[in-house]
């Protein structure tokens, strides 16, 4: 049985695939159009989708779609009504995009140019439900609280439950307009990150600040009973609507937060103005207080549940910062965040709804790793290096982590593209660049020749698993890059470039068994140099992360990378 997920008219728009409850394939359509957090219909990751699972649309026995339009439609209504004449445009958009979810069929035979005639039945999945879905459902665990958190799907921001087996109950939810992401996405407009996606950079000022505007915070989202209010006047979206644009390139979100903003905290921000202490300081009160209620949501459904396992989707989940903490913070001692917490996620999440939920399958797939996307053989690399300017070099399994290992060690930036692309936001060594985390100021050096980011955002250790404890001071794995822990103290200087201002570091946990090739390279890094950690990015410049060897070529060439490892061939200038 085939069941293709797909999440559309939203950000990170993505598709995935499954055949008898064993994830195939998945992708964000962002890899293929190149447009950055594309939002439209995801017609190239449907596609790719399909090939990956050798079938036809006409062999799909399911379709579904994380969006359910009559999700909780009696509110919605209520809640329009009473603010036609200020929300009118906002309504009339959201009720053309909810009139092309409706038909999904159609949608998918227009997209792929096919009759719409075939067999498959379709789905509309609450968006929270698809989230939720997402974690738990491919989660090693049995039982396990559920925590959904971003900023809106389906008149949502905030849902939480109990998962067992292949159920799902839901316990309760915060509804529009409240939202915890909504309020991370308005102080990042204030600050001056006013790109979708923007949030990240963020998370990455706040160390630099001090708390000091936390009781503002506590004032602008309240805690109360198991979930959150906020304060409305420091928002607009409720009352006069936030011009926003879903379409087939990346998506737009107009200015969500109100005058009383800038009453509270003074004049916003401009794109490229410099940064001063108050932005710091705001970037760390906002992050105190997101971490505050999330853990109070937390600490409350352990109360309820008494269930020591947790499974964390939606935008917020990637707030790494968080996620690093909760574990000494709160009665949880298990964490599941799969690699695509955030929207593009929701699309896996709708397979394993339907299979798990919808039609009671039994579970049989836990997601360990996030290489399921685009693959390239050597044959196939080979037809793009050999028509390059650039010298190359075909090397055995065994050089060619070496040759990287060695490259890294003597302070080469290296391009390393292997395998399996990975699904979801972060780079996890098949789409990487990889650098010595020894040499301090290979963070700059990074940041001249290729990422040209802002000099307050971090860059990731990925370190072998088996020595996590040794350089952090936490030794829960994080393969898919989604906890924070502190650097221990005497590793700081051992390894400058990775360990952010406040002692920590984004780390990704290695291992050999789901990703042996690039365990191998750390582990030939870590026999050159005594230190099994190596500085991971993503494989782009100011891009969506390659996905194709002519892409990785491109970017190699119009970049100042050194070397270049595309399969098993070595390219260099």
């Amino acid at each position: 049985m085939y069941i293709l997920g797909i999440n559309a008219y939203h950000g990170d728009a993505s598709a995935a695939i499954t055949k008898d409850g064993q994830l195939i394939a998945a992708a964000e359509e962002e890899r293929f159009n190149r447009k950055k957090h594309c939002a439209g219909f995801p017609a190239d990751a449907i596609r790719y989708c399909l090939q990956a699972a050798n079938v036809s649309v006409t062999e799909l026995d399911h379709v579904g779609i994380s969006r359910d339009p009559s999700a909780h439609l009696h509110k919605k209504i209520l809640f329009s009504i009473a603010r036609i004449p200020s929300l009118s445009g906002l309504i009339a958009a959201r009720l053309a995009n909810a009139a092309r979810i409706h038909d999904l069929r159609e949608e998918l035979a227009r997209a792929l140019s096919i009759p719409r005639d075939f067999r498959a039945e379709f789905h509309k999945v609450e968006h929270h439900k698809a989230h939720m879905a997402s974690c738990f459902l491919v989660s090693p665990f049995d039982r396990a609280v559920i925590l959904s958190i971003d900023g809106f799907g389906d008149f949502v921001s905030t849902m939480w439950g109990v998962g067992e087996k292949n159920h799902i109950d839901v316990l309760g939810q915060v509804e529009y307009p409240h939202s915890a992401g909504i309020l991370y996405t308005a102080t990042s407009q204030y600050l001056g990150f006013p790109k979708y996606g923007d949030e990240g950079k963020v998370m990455g000022l706040a160390p630099y600040g001090r708390p000091r505007y936390l009781e503002q915070f506590r004032d602008i989202i309240r805690t109360q009973g198991a979930g959150f209010k906020l304060n409305l006047d420091y928002f607009k979206h409720h009352s006069e609507g936030v011009d926003m644009t879903w379409e087939d390139g990346s998506p737009t979100v107009g200015r969500i937060f109100s005058e009383k903003f800038i009453d509270a905290f003074g004049p916003a921000r401009q794109v490229g103005e410099s940064l001063g202490s108050t932005h710091e300081d705001i970037a760390a009160s906002l992050q105190a207080r997101l971490e505050e209620v999330s853990f109070y949501i937390l600490n409350q459904l352990y109360q309820e549940t008494k269930t020591d396992r947790l499974c964390l989707a939606g935008g917020v989940a990637y707030n790494s910062v968080m996620n690093g903490k909760i574990l000494i913070s709160t009665p949880f001692r298990e964490l599941f965040v799969q690699p695509a917490a955030g929207d593009s996620g929701t699309a896996l999440g709708v397979c394993y709804y339907i299979h798990n939920v919808v039609l009671n399958g039994p579970r049989s797939f836990v997601m360990e790793h996030a290489y399921i996307g685009p693959e390239f053989t050597n044959g196939q690399i080979e037809a793009v290096v050999r028509g390059s300017d650039f010298d190359c070099r075909e090397l055995s399994d065994s050089e060619l982590t070496k040759s990287a290992a060695e490259a890294v060690a003597s302070g080469k930036i290296v391009g390393w593209f292997q395998g399996r692309m990975e699904f979801g936001p972060r780079a996890l060594g098949n789409r990487s660049i990889v650098v010595d985390p020894r040499r301090a100021e290979m963070k700059d050096i990074l940041n001249a020749r290729i990422k040209k980011r802002e000099s307050f955002r971090p860059f990731a250790p990925s370190v072998l698993e088996e020595y996590v404890g040794d350089y952090f001071e936490q030794s829960y794995p994080s393969p898919a890059m989604l906890m924070v822990y502190q650097v221990k103290q005497d590793k700081r200087t051992v390894i400058p470039a990775v360990t952010h201002v406040d002692g920590s570091g984004r780390l990704q946990t290695v291992s050999r068994s789901n990703n042996p090739r690039y365990h191998q390279l750390i582990l030939d890094f870590h026999r050159l140099t005594g230190v099994p950690v190596v500085l991971n990015t993503s494989f782009n410049e100011d891009e969506p992360i390659v996905c194709t060897p002519e892409e990785a070529l491109s970017c190699f060439q119009r970049t100042r990378m050194d070397v270049l490892f595309l399969g098993n061939y070595m390219l260099w200038r």
